[in-house]
């Protein structure tokens, strides 16, 4: 489908979707403890967060502390951006990052010029690792970006 002035916009967003992992719904407890979906959360299921791991690459080999990047993106802002190994704990990500390309895809999309983020892999131990990058959006829809790497 080719959309008149908007066909770049369109294929780009499609194909980023496409990066996109799982979303988790954000939920709060209602009467009786039952969990019921928010405002937000109704939002953030029909358009969560995406984004790209950039580096490393799957299943390339990388050492400890090499820095690893990417980009994402929400229609309502990115709130941060989180990285771990192997269901380790979370470590921030530095937000805020120019990264080529974003802003001419996602013209509309807030901050679409500084939409790069960045994390120094931890120093693990070698072998097979599990890296996943988790973008919370404002509204508090979120995804999971997952990249299999090796430590050396």
């Amino acid at each position: 489908m080719k959309l008149p002035g908007k066909g770049l916009v369109y294929v780009a967003a499609v194909a980023g979707l496409l990066f996109a992992a799982g979303c988790q719904k954000s939920e709060t407890a209602g009467a009786g403890g039952a969990a019921q979906p928010t405002a937000a959360a109704a939002t953030a299921d029909l358009h969560p967060p995406f984004g790209f791991i950039d580096s490393p690459k799957e299943n390339d080999t990388v050492a400890g502390g090499t820095w690893a990047y990417g980009w994402a993106l929400d229609e309502s802002g990115v709130a941060k951006v989180e990285a771990s190994l192997d269901s380790g704990p979370a470590t921030p990500a530095a937000t805020g990052q120019f990264f080529p390309g974003v802003k001419e895809a996602y013209p509309t999309y807030p901050d679409a010029d500084k939409a790069g983020f960045g994390f120094s892999i931890p120093k693990v131990a070698a072998g097979p690792h599990l890296l996943v990058v988790t973008i919370t959006a404002k509204d508090g829809g979120k995804t999971e970006l997952k990249r299999h790497i090796q430590i050396k």
